[in-house]
């Protein structure tokens, strides 16, 4: 009998459903944080025949996915299908080499053993990125990543060379590291086309050599008669690991390289409304469930936050984690800063950058001399105006500032301080404690988790001036939707004075306003009219009158004045209203609209800006619900889609989240009214403006003024 569809899946997650089983082509599924796309996943499992692995991102996803999958589908990490590809190869037991990289640097230039370990970092870094050969651009970009202080160039002649001795490990004595576990099957051709479905999870965190290794075994690179399907899943909105060799354009390259059909699953079902109106400010895809519960949003001081057991601690940055951590501890709270490799780093540092004893004193030089010869040569690119030097720059000294912390914890009480007790101080932070009363992670560290209760600390680092824009908007998402309900943002002391607080983003339309009792009388004709290609569907209105909650939090107890801004325009206010705004974001948001084509928006905006001149206060009370619907108004415009066929007078008309221009028949232009013919409706606009004549609001279809211009040249 065949297993029918989960009954509680959405539409989105049914048509997903529907091309698994109906359709042969690959599949791209854009999952958002919380959409449930491993249960679909899983789902989709169930419902093909093939043989197949679902390749998962870490062990611990593994030992939960295999009891959900049938037993044809099998959960592995990459990594671990990679062993086995190479343990059925080498015919003995493979025992993995973690320091070949060490062993290869120090087989190539064996006499200058300060460059061994970054030698190696950048020998793993370029098999991660597929870089057989490298130009001295990729030389230096790779120089910046491996903390290579030698001159870039010499990588471009050693790279290669790395590769032939790593070969030869390999052929001699069976030596691999973890890359290569990946590296040698593709470069050998281990397994080529050996795998009828790959369902792959995570995948915008792929980086070229995990996407060659699965398009490799699914026989996807051209060498397979009857290659495999590929069915993978991920979020470009999530796509923060760009840093550590993520390709950020790996499901773009992906669809495209094997033509795969894109569904999206948008619904959160993680987090609560809230919450999802603050993610929006950073990702327009996610959408609140249909029942999702309101949430809570809050916005603290850091100085004054206080902390319970069961309280999860997020920041982009560890310096301010490790701080605060000690801070808690000295309150009598068990802590956990998550991250095993932050914890080496620091273990590292702490052994190379203080002695057996040093001095309270003495904890800042030894700390700058620590970092100097890495740091150095980054701060002379830094002036260059080098991006990538100075994010590198930025993570150096967080490390310092860290080391730091715990060399005058553990030397204050006496002025002298041991590296056995820094270290000893490092491994009761550094831990992974489920159990620990309060947890603490860097963003990058809390991917692909969720907690009832979250504090984004400090959020004003965020994002990044010297980050990727894409990947800082998406580690400022990824931090606000782990929330399960509810989200705190605790702020520096500079940025709580001046009370520059994190804005959310708008909710959809259908969550922004609430339908009129009666649409307005073209919108009912139009709604009827035929016929047409595309027939408008009807729109959500919200008159001057109705309510809306507020999208931004409650004025801080004793905090500035609010203005209390006269309007007098009476159709859709933007003053007067009940929810506070910061000044300076309402003229932000205005000007923006006041730079659009569109006359309507354009004076709307340009008005509001008039009744602002004077204004001092810091914060302005608005009707929110019709700011925000002129701004959707003008967001669906510049994404409007065009007619493909026909001549006539465009007209842009709203379809629910859509604007799709229909071409109109002209029937009269004279004076200042335009009137056209859509269907059988008949509708007047305005020959200067191009807005109608009855009934102009920000859904109203209109028309763009250089069309208008056009017309009247004709």
């Amino acid at each position: 009998m065949a297993r029918s569809i989960p009954a509680q899946f959405t539409v989105e997650q049914r048509q997903f459903m529907t091309a698994v089983t109906t359709s042969r082509r690959h599949l791209f599924l854009r999952a958002t944080a919380g959409a449930g796309k491993t249960t679909t996943l899983t789902e989709a499992a169930w419902h093909l025949e093939e043989r197949g692995v679902y390749f998962a991102y870490n062990r611990h996803a593994v030992s939960d996915l295999q009891p959900r999958l049938p037993d044809r589908v099998r959960a592995l990490t990459l990594h671990a299908h990679g062993f086995r590809l190479l343990q059925q190869h080498l015919g003995s037991p493979l025992q993995i080499l973690d320091e070949k990289g060490r062993l290869v640097a120090s087989t190539v230039i064996p006499d200058r053993t300060q460059l061994h370990a970054p030698a190696a970092r950048a020998w793993t870094i370029a098999r991660e990125e597929g870089l057989h050969l490298l130009t001295p651009e990729r030389a230096e970009w790779l120089a910046d990543r491996a903390e290579w202080t030698a001159a870039p160039d010499e990588l471009v002649d050693l790279i290669p060379v790395f590769h032939q001795v790593g070969a030869d490990l390999w052929s001699d004595a069976g030596a691999a590291d973890f890359t290569d576990l990946l590296w040698l099957p593709v470069t050998l051709g281990y397994g080529v086309g050996s795998l009828p479905l790959a369902l792959v999870d995570e995948a915008q965190d792929l980086t070229p050599l995990r996407q060659r290794y699965v398009l490799h075994l699914l026989g996807l690179n051209g060498v397979s008669a009857s290659p495999g399907r590929l069915i993978f899943v991920g979020d470009s909105d999530q796509s923060i690991y760009t840093w550590a060799g993520a390709d950020p354009m790996a499901l773009s390259r992906l669809k495209e390289r094997v033509d795969a059909l894109e569904l999206p699953l948008s619904v959160s079902f993680r987090c609560p409304r809230e919450v999802v109106r603050y993610a929006r400010a950073h990702s327009s895809f996610i959408r609140p469930a249909p029942r999702a519960e309101t949430g809570t949003v809050e916005h603290v001081s850091a100085e004054t936050a206080t902390y319970e057991r069961g309280d999860v601690v997020l920041c982009r940055t560890n310096a301010p984690l490790i701080r605060l951590a000690l801070e808690l501890m000295s309150r009598n709270l068990s802590v956990a800063v998550t991250g095993r490799d932050l914890a080496q780093r620091l273990r590292d540092g702490v052994t190379e950058a203080f002695p057996p004893s040093f001095e309270n004193d003495a904890v800042t030089d030894l700390v700058r001399a620590y970092l100097e010869p890495v740091a150095a040569p980054l701060k002379v690119r830094v002036s260059t105006g080098d991006q990538g030097a100075r994010r590198a720059l930025t993570e150096l000294l967080d490390v310092g500032r860290c080391l730091r912390y715990l060399a005058w914890v553990v030397s204050r009480r006496t002025g002298v301080g041991t590296q056995a007790d820094a270290l000893t101080l490092l491994g009761q932070l550094c831990r992974e404690d489920a159990e620990a009363d309060v947890l603490l992670a860097s963003v990058h560290r809390a991917k692909g988790k969720e907690w009832q209760r979250v504090t984004v600390l400090y959020p004003e680092l965020m994002p990044l001036s010297q980050g990727d824009e894409a990947e800082e908007r998406a580690v400022q998402f990824v931090a606000v939707t782990r929330a399960q309900r509810v989200l705190r943002f605790a702020y520096g002391k500079e940025a709580w004075a001046a009370q520059q607080l994190v804005m959310p983003g708008v909710l959809p339309a259908a969550e922004v306003e609430e339908a009129a009792s009666e649409l307005p009388v073209w919108a009912e004709e139009l709604d009827d009219a035929g016929p047409v290609p595309s027939p408008v569907l009807a729109m959500s209105v919200m008159p001057p009158s109705s309510g809306c909650r507020s999208m931004l939090p409650a004025l801080p107890e004793g905090g500035p004045t609010v203005a209390a801004v006269m309007d007098p325009r009476g159709a859709w206010p933007l003053f007067g209203g009940g929810t506070p705004m910061p000044l300076g974001l309402v003229r932000e948001r205005l000007a923006a609209l006041a730079e659009e084509d569109r006359t309507l928006l354009r004076m709307w905006a340009e008005g509001g800006l008039t009744l602002l001149q004077g204004v001092e206060a810091p914060y302005v009370g608005v009707h929110e619900a019709h700011l925000a619907l002129f701004e959707r108004a003008a967001r669906q415009a510049r994404l409007a889609i065009p007619a493909m066929f026909g001549t006539g007078v465009p007209v842009c008309v709203f379809e629910g989240p859509l604007l799709r221009v229909r071409l109109a028949r002209k029937v009269r232009l004279s004076g200042r009214v335009l009137r056209v013919a859509l269907g059988d409706l008949e509708l007047r606009f305005d020959r200067l403006s191009g807005e109608l004549l009855d009934g102009a609001e920000p859904l109203a279809p209109f028309i763009r003024p250089a069309e208008l211009g056009r017309l009247q040249a004709s």
